[in-house]
């Protein structure tokens, strides 16, 4: 082989449904493909979907929660505006996560390889997808789970009291179903994500040293979604 030839750019091998396919089925060869020839299609795919994920979970509790007594219309309005505002805030903050963590993993990762922000980010959006199927579990099981609370505005006393109980059993979920399946999906998303800096930057960062990063992030982002 001539040295043109070995010096030739990497073509992309597979399409944007090819790359989604793999990442289930053969990691290696998807994030392989995704750090040598990155793109953002895909990963604006993987942030619709937990965007709309996000909604749907918001839909969810809304319409786990009746209102009757005086001013119920009023105040399911005014719960489904901040229900509304919380989404905005879900999907800002997502997007700036996924900006800052592509950042540090680009630093923590670079080994001397010099590897471009594009692709850290690229690799880490595509990284995401593992969180997006364990969403889509969740929210499933959260549907069968999650109680129906019935809120009487007639009783301030009596709601505030079915508030408590119902933010407990809300508690209780968190702690038996969603905490256990975010570090499923922690340590799953911390494997694609190694995988893709380590072929991101032409193999100077060890697999190892890959998932070791994603898995730190990805621990710090979980004590903060679970603290704050």
């Amino acid at each position: 082989m001539s040295e043109a030839e070995e010096e030739k750019p990497y073509q992309r091998k597979l399409s944007l449904g090819q790359r989604f396919y793999k990442l289930l089925i053969a990691p290696s060869k998807a994030m392989e493909d995704i750090g040598l020839a990155p793109d953002y299609g895909g990963v604006g795919i993987v942030i619709l979907l937990q965007v709309i994920l996000s909604i749907m979970a918001i839909v969810l509790v809304f319409q786990k929660m009746q209102f009757v007594g005086p001013g119920a219309s009023f105040i399911m309005s005014y719960v489904a505006g901040i229900l509304v505002f919380a989404v905005a805030i879900a999907v800002a903050l997502f997007m700036v996560r996924w900006l800052v963590k592509s950042l540090l993993v680009k630093v923590i990762c670079d080994s001397g390889s010099s590897w471009s922000f594009s692709t850290a980010a690229s690799v880490t959006g595509y990284a995401y997808l593992p969180q997006v199927i364990i969403s889509v579990v969740s929210f499933f099981v959260s549907w069968a789970l999650i109680p129906t609370v019935t809120i009487d505005t007639g009783n301030l006393t009596q709601a505030i009291v079915t508030m408590t109980q119902y933010e407990a059993q809300l508690s209780w979920l968190q702690l038996v179903f969603t905490l256990p399946m975010s570090i499923v999906a922690v340590v799953w998303k911390s494997y694609l994500g190694g995988l893709g800096a380590h072929f991101g930057t032409e193999k100077k960062c060890s697999r190892g040293a890959g998932i070791a990063a994603f898995f730190v992030l990805g621990v710090i982002g979980l004590v903060i979604d679970f603290v704050v």
